[in-house]
């Protein structure tokens, strides 16, 4: 249970009303008692009137209790979340039982985490309003290390909006020339609010394991995305260095970069497809397993 000062100091709700409330509603359940309260020019709340003596108990809860709300339940996930992130639904509702003595659904369940991991981690929204303050963080404590942005201003509007963002760190700069001249290139979707993409280049070193080279966030996968992510990978990273193996999927994004820019093509380069994606592709168009065994065969030699 946490105190209206701790809920004050977790900055958890907007307004010290907020708190007020949520802890009134932490140990006191339906009943004919009343507490009105007003704010005063002061800008502090004050309690205005008492009515009625109070004498239930929180044991009285249950699962359709309107005092046993999000906020609620979100602050009793909240030690077990920061405990650990892959909190199930199932334990959401545990918890909750025990700690109250009522089952709450599976929807109030899902709100309340949700909840608490915006109290922890912070919201979508709040999350990309921190994203410049975190890469700058990123550079000053992480020195030599690469970052580039395209920025966007809406018409009307003063505040910019961030389209992409490329990141390398100096370590992996300074390593890649120590690693094989063969770089795999991918995006993947990132999940959320938003739908947008996360851009990644690695590598493989002299050991055989994965390097990780650079990252980039965009809005989408396209032509424009791609050719900033390789050119920006080509300056900052690959640099002057030759006969360098690009493995891709058959995205046209990169294979109209790589048919325009003559440093991605031979003899200064070489551009090949990626075996898995190939090999995906070929299942769905053609789902027979004979003729699947007879290309993974061919691609891979073996």
């Amino acid at each position: 249970m946490y105190s209206v000062r701790e809920c004050r100091e977790m900055m958890v709700w907007e307004s010290s009303l907020d708190v007020y409330k949520v802890v009134c509603r932490r140990w006191f359940t339906s009943c004919h008692w009343m507490l009105p309260t007003s704010k005063k020019k002061t800008g502090l709340w004050k309690v205005g009137k008492y009515i009625g003596t109070h004498n239930c108990e929180i044991d009285t809860f249950n699962g359709n209790h309107l005092n046993l709300d999000i906020d609620l339940i979100s602050l009793q996930l909240i030690p077990h979340i920061e405990a650990t992130i892959r909190y199930k639904i199932k334990e959401c509702i545990t918890s909750v039982h025990q700690e109250y003595g009522c089952t709450i659904t599976k929807r109030k369940a899902y709100l309340g985490r949700k909840r608490a991991f915006e109290i922890i981690y912070g919201d979508w929204d709040k999350s990309f309003a921190s994203l410049p303050r975190y890469m700058t963080a990123l550079k000053h404590f992480n020195p030599g290390t690469v970052i580039e942005w395209k920025l966007e201003q809406s018409v009307g509007r003063p505040e910019y909006i961030s389209r992409y963002v490329f990141w390398a760190f100096k370590p992996a700069i300074d390593g890649f020339v120590h690693c094989r001249p063969v770089i795999s290139i991918d995006g993947t979707h990132i999940y959320g609010k938003y739908d947008i993409k996360l851009l990644i280049v690695i590598a493989v070193d002299a050991n055989g394991q994965i390097f990780p080279l650079a990252f980039a966030i965009c809005a989408n996968e396209s032509e424009e995305t791609w050719t900033l992510f390789l050119n920006h990978l080509k300056q900052h990273v690959v640099k002057q260095r030759s006969g360098i193996c690009l493995i891709s999927d058959r995205h046209s994004g990169i294979l109209s970069f790589v048919e325009h820019l003559l440093e991605w093509q031979e003899p200064y380069a070489y551009h090949r497809y990626c075996v898995r994606h190939l090999k995906d592709n070929f299942q769905k168009k053609y789902p027979n397993k004979d003729l699947y065994d007879l290309m993974r065969m061919a691609a891979t030699d073996h």
